[in-house]
């Protein structure tokens, strides 16, 4: 079974930081994010996406420290990271 990481913000749906999914190989990215979605609403919106890049814009999946898109397939054995999108860095003024 996966083991999903989960962080902040999406911890507060879960209620918990790690978690296992009952999940046949090969599952989809987008199947196992369904599979959430019928257990917390808040991933509804994440299982609907329409693109990847969409997706990364809400939530980025890691996939044994690799990015994974919504076609990504999983395997028993996988780490998943469940991580909000990073944005900005150091402002610069002069």
């Amino acid at each position: 079974m996966p083991r999903l990481h989960v962080y902040p913000p999406y911890r507060a749906s879960v209620g918990q930081s790690e978690l296992t999914l009952d999940l046949p190989p090969g599952t989809t990215v987008r199947q196992m994010l369904e599979a959430l979605a019928a257990r917390y609403s808040d991933f509804e919106e994440f299982a609907r996406a329409h693109s990847d890049e969409f997706l990364w814009g809400q939530l980025i999946v890691h996939v044994n420290n690799d990015i994974a898109g919504l076609n990504s397939t999983l395997q028993p054995d996988d780490l998943i990271d469940l991580l909000p999108p990073i944005a900005g860095g150091a402002e610069h003024t002069a």
